[in-house]
């Protein structure tokens, strides 16, 4: 959990959070993890990266016990094991000692506590309850809901189990009265869903008591068997199916009753799963089964209740007599199919209200409803099961194209695995292209593969006259029936081109308050038409519904309205990736402000572990921004957007999509006219490739970007583009040509007073110097880039020349000197954190410890270093590294593994354009079969403290033969 949260929970509004936190937090953890040790239970409490992790057994703690036991106890009581549900459910209601984190006042506190009473602590009550009631604990189960109603009086459950209780006890008047005195409230309260529902609990409770006989007793003069046809070529769904059997059967083996429902977005196939199903487990059902569309989301007026009550009864061979009203009419339909195995489909639910009141008519049979809609109002209140319906996968999906095509009409592999691709795994989608496939001629079949894009299969695909079976037609019922609010709140997340979207930027985008962008998202998700991960408060679109909501943007949204929403995602990703930018790196210089979106609030973080967390939770979509930003026009905000991520980007490994998003920033800052844009971003783009490698690119953009300088009289530019020369001609080989562009750059810089330029210029003539042996000029440079570092602030830069400077000591054979600046050097990149310098650091350490004689620790290092530069593409890094582990083999005895290790080196020397040091190793490499090489061996353990004894880093390994 990070810092900035666990501020969250502890601190409330009117308390003011620790000023420093990191240190604050230090010495808690401190004070905790002593408290931990008297404990007595193996638990280790470990802070990492601005966040603290408690690892321990999750047995231990007593609200991951209370679950579990409860988790048991409801599949007992599925079971029909009263005994074994009484006795988990009372072992995990007493673990409920007072209130959850009852020293806590916080808002997030205060929220997670109501939560837990209300989603746990009663529901837990319920089970035990009523498996009292079931096992005839009258008494007990009373006395325990004189204790829970007095904290939860209004709780419908708890009022309904009291009503059980009373009649249990035969006390008939007491709980009559009660039932009056309860509904009464509900509708002082306005609740006359709560009343009404209250009303049919109390009324089935005296009809399973005797206590209504003026009802004659009648019996269906038929079984009716109303399913739709099964699908002959049904595919796949296995684990849909085994599902349902295991949310409709009981043990051992017989059909349970109640309520399953089958959600999922449109065109997902739910309907055809319900009847599948349902035809499969016919033999479960003899006294009949039932099948309804409501209606729910169609152009026809909804299916009212009474419509199918009325149904029912005719199927039942009791047509209904109009002298009865409605009420007569429902109770008549519950006796007739009381304590009978039956099966009830209703299908296409536009809501819990449209099938309440149907469902407490027949506690005895099985109800199956789909729905696009979550119905999370039905789920609690009937404790109904849900299985819901995802896409097919791939595999899934091809077999059901296969099979609608049929033999006759063959495809190619590639080309059905793009129409595959295209349709999402949405079974209605795939059958509607079937049947275009089928009625199309063969030789046009390659073409319309090829050039099919969603926009058309949704859009144009099913329109034949013959009503419209399009897919815009059948998934934008779930569009239409949303209010105008939600509607454009789904058409303009269109134009948000992340796969993840979080509210923060959709409030950007809305223009509206954040409650009533928040509620929207609500409603979107509970129609299906987003996809809530399991991160809070963020959303995704399915590929379908995403290309449905731009389909919607290009009708219902002006050019200049969808403009206007682009640019309000825009800048929010721009101005919070700027808050973010200058919390982490102060000292950078920021390109010039131009005009945004007003009005669009930006993330505010207040301090460095936000700014991470907000640059790795949106990676993908501020580089998917940038992508978007540069196709649409948005130039200024490419470029901008760009040079606010890159520095994160880069310092932590993302080389690939720093690369990406130069890319654009390039041809974004040119098509803008931003000439200093345009040169800083070829820079950058250039730094990369560098790091990737590919010094052919590299000097292809430092050459155009100092041409660019030099034109336009840009001296910072020139300054930056010479020192990446200089660090160029390094990684070649050419120190001494490096030292010349470096001192040419420091020049500069000194003329502008370009105090990082000066600093980073000095710490890399250090370098360039300690290559060439000039030992002492080396160390001036980089102390006085360590002087620069100190005084703006520059904490890479100083790692930098530390591990430097650490080198240069080792060379010197000052080993003491050389480890104590190695090991500042990576504490110092480790907590930037700094990925490329702790690699520099790891490699020097590698060779100091090597010469301590601890070989062990040295292959340690080497290996995380190598393990960062494969993960983070550093070829030029990994080459170094390698080299130096190769060495740590050899001085082992291991001279096969060097060998090789040093070959690997050798070939990425070659791939950066080192050549000379790949010669220089091949060379050593010829000489070492026949033992003729004279490397350095491993030296006597030094008399001072043997650095890193033990495994140094993670992942270091034993490396004795």
């Amino acid at each position: 959990m990070p810092i900035g949260t666990l501020i969250e929970w502890v601190w409330p509004e009117e308390t003011s959070p620790p000023r420093n936190p990191v240190p604050t937090f230090h010495t808690y953890a401190t004070r905790i993890r002593r408290s931990l040790e008297r404990v007595g239970v193996p638990v280790v409490l470990v802070g990492e990266d601005g966040s603290y992790r408690l690892e321990m057994d999750p047995t231990e703690v007593d609200l991951h016990r209370f679950r579990s036991l409860m988790s048991d106890a409801r599949s007992e009581l599925r079971r029909g094991r009263v005994p074994q549900t009484i006795v988990l459910a009372t072992e995990a209601v007493r673990l409920w000692r007072g209130r959850p984190v009852d020293d806590l006042s916080s808002e997030r506190a205060q929220a997670w506590r109501t939560h837990l009473v209300h989603d746990e602590w009663i529901p837990a009550n319920t089970v035990l309850l009523e498996a009292m009631l079931a096992a005839g604990e009258f008494n007990e189960a009373l006395t325990r809901l004189n204790d829970l109603q007095a904290d939860h009086a209004h709780d419908l459950s708890l009022a309904k189990l009291r009503m059980s209780a009373l009649r249990g006890l035969a006390r008939s008047s007491e709980a009559d009265a009660y039932y009056f005195s309860i509904r009464r409230r509900l509708l002082a309260d306005g609740d006359e869903q709560a009343a009404d529902h209250l009303r049919r609990y109390h009324e089935n409770l005296r009809f399973r008591a005797g206590e209504t006989h003026s009802a004659p007793r009648v019996e269906p003069t038929t079984r009716p068997r109303q399913l739709l046809h099964d699908i002959a070529d049904f595919v796949g769904r296995t684990d849909l199916l085994r599902a349902l059997d295991t949310a409709t059967t009981k043990p051992p083996g017989e059909p349970a009753g109640g309520v399953v429902i089958l959600d999922g977005m449109a065109g997902v196939g739910k309907t055809a799963l319900a009847v599948h199903w349902g035809h499969l487990a016919r033999h479960r059902f003899p006294d009949g089964d039932f099948f309804f569309n409501l209606n729910g989301f169609a152009d026809s007026a909804p299916v009212q209740p009474s419509k199918v009550v009325d149904d029912m009864l005719i199927a039942l061979g009791h047509p209904p007599d109009r002298s009865l009203d409605p009420r007569s009419r429902e109770l008549l339909l519950s006796r007739l199919l009381a304590n009978r195995r039956t099966l009830l489909v209703l299908d296409n639910a536009r809501g819990t209200a449209q099938v309440r009141d149907l469902i407490a008519l027949l506690p005895s049979c099985l109800i199956l409803v789909t729905s696009r809609q979550r119905l999370t109002t039905l789920s609690a209140t009937t404790g109904a099961r849900r299985v819901r319906v995802e896409p097919m996968a791939p595999a899934e999906a091809t077999d059901l194209l296969q099979a609608r095509l049929g033999e006759h009409r063959q495809v190619k592999h590639h080309d059905l695995a793009r129409l595959v691709q295209l349709c999402g795994g949405l079974p209605l989608l795939i059958n509607v292209l079937a049947d275009h496939i089928a009625t199309s001629a063969p030789t046009e079949l390659t073409g319309f593969a090829r050039h099919l894009d969603r926009r058309q299969l949704i859009a144009r695909l099913g329109e034949d006259g013959d009503g419209s079976a399009a897919a815009d037609s059948v998934l934008g019922w779930s569009y239409r029936r949303l209010d105008k609010p939600e509607q454009r709140l789904f058409r303009l997340l269109s134009l948000h081109t992340g796969p993840e979207i979080g509210v923060d930027v959709a409030i950007a985008c809305d223009g509206r308050t954040p409650a009533e962008t928040k509620r929207s998202f609500g409603v979107l998700a509970g129609a299906h038409l987003l996809e809530r991960p399991l991160i809070l408060d963020r959303y995704r679109f399915h590929d379908i519904l995403r290309e449905l909501a731009a389909h919607y943007a290009a009708l219902d949204e002006t050019p200049e309205s969808r403009a206007t929403a682009e640019r309000r995602i825009l800048t929010f990703y721009l101005r919070s990736a700027t808050a973010a930018n200058r919390v982490l790196y102060p000292y950078r210089i920021n390109p010039t402000e131009f005009p945004v979106e007003e009005g669009v609030e930006p993330v505010i973080f207040t301090g460095i572990a936000e700014a991470k967390s907000f640059f790795n939770e949106e990676r993908t979509n501020l580089t998917a921004a940038v992508s978007f930003a540069g196709a649409r026009g948005h130039h200024e905000y490419a470029w901008r957007l760009t040079d606010n991520l890159t520095s994160f980007f880069d310092r932590h490994g993302y080389f690939e999509d720093s690369v990406a998003v130069r890319k654009v920033a390039v041809s974004s800052a040119r098509a803008a006219g931003h000439r200093d844009g345009e040169t800083s971003s070829l820079e950058g783009l250039g730094m990369v490739y560098v790091t990737l490698g590919d010094h052919v690119h590299a000097q292809e953009c430092f050459d155009t970007g100092l041409r660019l300088a030099v034109e336009d009289r840009n001296e910072q530019a020139q300054a930056t583009t010479l020192h990446h020369l200089g660090r160029l001609e390094m990684l070649r080989g050419n120190p001494t040509g490096a030292v010349d562009m470096y001192r040419r750059s420091l020049d500069v810089a000194r003329r502008i007073d370009d105090q990082t330029g000066q600093c980073w210029t000095h710490c890399r003539v250090g370098e360039a110097l300690r290559s060439l042996d000039q030992h002492d000029q080396a160390l001036v440079h980089l102390f006085q880039a360590q002087w620069f570092a100190q005084r703006i602030g520059e904490q890479t830069a100083q790692a930098t020349s530390m591990a430097t400077i650490g080198s240069i000591y080792l060379d010197r054979g000052d080993h003491r000197a050389a480890l104590a600046h190695a090991e500042e050097a990576l504490k110092l990149a480790e907590a930037i954190p700094d990925l490329a310098c702790t690699v520099h650091a790891c490699t020097i350490l590698a060779e100091v410890t090597r010469e301590y004689g601890n070989l062990a620790a040295a292959a340690g290092y080497a290996i995380h270093a190598i393990d960062i530069c494969e993960r983070t593409n550093n070829a030029s890094a990994e080459a170094r590294s390698r080299e130096v582990l190769g060495t740590v083999r050899f001085a082992n005895g291991s001279v096969s593994d060097a060998v090789s290790v040093w070959r690997h080196a050798a070939d990425l020397y070659d791939r950066t354009g080192n050549t000379a040091r790949a010669a220089l190793l091949r060379a050593k490499i010829e000489k070492t079969p026949n033992g003729g090489i004279d490397l350095p061996a491993a030296r006597p353990a030094s008399p001072s403290p043997d650095p890193a004894s033990d495994a140094t880093r993670p992942g270091s390994e034993d490396t004795s033969p």
